[in-house]
């Protein structure tokens, strides 16, 4: 297996739909200014069999370096896994070569692509990559809802919901570039009361929905106050990525997320989206208990999105 250095568009010639929209070479592209070095890499055995797309920070090589996850992405569903090993020893070769220290990877979680994923991991892992994390990532499977949600979700979660609903808020989705400025306001002031970090600029959020499709919802109050909302994207075939969703703290007792939660489930369901991956709960392991809980209480199901690290 060769690795062939490519520019951006020769790599966009070959990875025309990656299985995730963090594959894109025009996504690497975007975010080249956060590395020191983009790489667009084509994995081939006489054809092009396989892409990467990562930058350099220091003496590793990170994909993602600016994104959810990374990884390899393949040309055709039936990619082999001896293609995929010789393709991480090629990787291992190339890197070495660079005079790189370590690569670090991180993958999807499984729901992006099980069988793909799978044999991600099998192939690193047998490479002698070791696993650095396992993230606890939460995701809602549309099929699961129906006129029986506040029935089979936990009871709190299900009495919280009823106070949400009683309180007469309401949800929008915005259109206006001043809609859309409004909900990336409220996650800010989220972010700030709570202490989280805001990684994303309102540019970097308006230049990545250049790319990749996104939705933006505002909650309100029975005065109209904006109280809530979500930030979404369209990653993946029939998955739809929650990036940013929160309200206001002084709103919280009105059980605002409850309720946002309840009608963005009901409103992907009528999209005929399948999954709504709405992120880890974990930072480098660790679990925030209270945030695990409540994606657990509102029905999410739970899956693992394991970072890799070779020293080389």
């Amino acid at each position: 297996m060769e690795v062939f250095e490519v520019n951006t568009q020769e790599y966009n010639k070959y990875i025309i739909k990656p299985y995730h929209k963090y594959g894109l070479g025009d996504f690497a592209n975007l975010n080249a200014e956060k590395v020191e070095e983009v790489y667009y890499l084509l994995f081939s055995d006489g054809k092009i069999r396989l892409g990467l797309t990562g930058g350099i920070k220091g003496d590793s090589f990170f994909s993602p370096f600016s994104a959810p996850f990374g990884g390899f992405n393949h040309l055709k569903e039936d990619i082999k896994i001896n293609q995929i090993d010789n393709a991480c020893f090629a990787l291992i070769e190339w890197a070495k070569t660079k005079g790189l220290k370590s690569i670090k990877i991180t993958l999807p979680p499984s729901i992006y692509n099980e069988s793909f994923i799978s044999k991600q991991i099998n192939a690193l892992f047998r490479s002698n990559f070791i696993i650095n994390n396992i993230e606890l990532n939460y995701s809602y499977n549309t099929c699961n809802f129906d006129n029986n949600y506040a029935s089979n979700i936990w009871y709190n979660a299900s009495k919280n919901l009823n106070i949400g609903l009683k309180n007469n808020l309401h949800i929008k989705k915005c259109f206006s570039i001043e809609q859309k400025k409004i909900a990336y306001e409220v996650i800010r002031q989220n972010r700030v009361a709570k202490s989280f970090p805001l990684r994303m600029s309102w540019d970097q959020i308006e230049e990545t929905t250049k790319l990749i499709d996104a939705d933006f919802f505002l909650c309100h109050d029975q005065f109209e106050n904006a109280i809530a909302s979500t930030i979404a994207f369209h990653v993946s075939k029939n998955i739809i990525q929650i990036i940013y969703w929160g309200d206001i703290p002084d709103y919280s007792n009105l059980k605002t997320m409850n309720y946002m939660s309840y009608e963005i489930f009901n409103y992907y369901k009528n999209q005929n989206i399948s999954i709504i991956d709405i992120g880890p709960s974990t930072e480098n392991s660790i679990p925030n208990y209270g945030l695990c809980e409540f994606k657990e209480s509102i029905g999410c199901d739970i899956s693992t999105k394991l970072s890799f690290e070779i020293i080389l």
